[in-house]
């Protein structure tokens, strides 16, 4: 999956997820995620924690983690 698009609404981040062709084939569809920034825990190496809608981290070197930090220091 390949993130299109990343919108801050007012404490989430939302961020749409397109299939490659490959995936298309297989008959995945688009997706959209939900994610929410923790203020107080930091990865080694200095990126933020993200949680999903499940409450569950994601782990560190994460590409949806990653790309959202770069999406974040963009502006």
């Amino acid at each position: 999956m390949k993130i299109t698009k990343i919108e801050k609404e007012k404490i989430t981040f939302t961020v749409t997820l397109t299939p490659n062709w490959l995936e298309k084939i297989f008959g995945y569809k688009e997706k959209t995620k939900h994610f929410k920034k923790t203020w107080s825990i930091f990865t080694f190496g200095g990126g933020n924690v993200y949680i999903n809608e499940k409450g569950e981290k994601l782990n560190n070197g994460d590409y949806i983690g990653v790309n959202l930090d770069n999406w974040l220091r963009k502006f």
